[in-house]
């Protein structure tokens, strides 16, 4: 059985808490989704998407609500980000930073030797991000958007 993983994990300096997902948070979700992305997530695949994974669904919040989410699983021995979103007024304050390292925490507590994620390669701004977090280029996936765009797929190798 791996680690307990707490169901409420805090960042002191900033006052935002990540705790795991619910039903009830799905709306809040859907905007950021909507806001974010030029694909979004529907309503329903985010809900089975929370059904499917209710330990990676998690949600960083704050006297202000919902600032952001992250949707991890883990796969072959190996963790994958299905998605990351902040509200637009949180960009730059540290949720997107500490909902992947939570998901970091996550992967690790579970023995993964690894993590990917794919993003598109028109998203400078993610890919930045995520290189500074660890992650590194490994591969393009030809028209992997619905939209024919081609995903850059990010891997970090994950120490024990």
């Amino acid at each position: 059985m791996p680690q307990q993983y707490s169901n409420y994990l805090t960042s002191p300096k900033s006052g935002v808490v990540v705790r795991k997902a619910t039903a009830g948070d799905i709306p809040r979700i859907v905007r950021i989704e909507s806001e974010s992305f030029k694909d979004p997530y529907s309503p329903l695949l985010l809900m089975n998407l929370l059904s499917l994974y209710p330990t990676g669904f998690l949600v960083a919040e704050s006297h202000q609500g919902i600032l952001g989410y992250i949707i991890v699983r883990i796969i072959g021995g190996k963790g994958h980000i299905i998605g990351l979103a902040t509200d637009e007024k949180a960009r730059g304050k540290g949720v997107g930073s500490l909902l992947v390292k939570k998901a970091m925490e996550y992967f690790k507590t579970r023995s993964a030797k690894g993590a990917w994620l794919e993003v598109r390669t028109s998203n400078i701004n993610a890919q930045n991000f995520y290189e500074k977090r660890g992650f590194q280029p490994l591969r393009i996936i030809k028209r992997y958007y619905g939209d024919g765009e081609d995903a850059l797929l990010l891997y970090h190798h994950l120490l024990a």
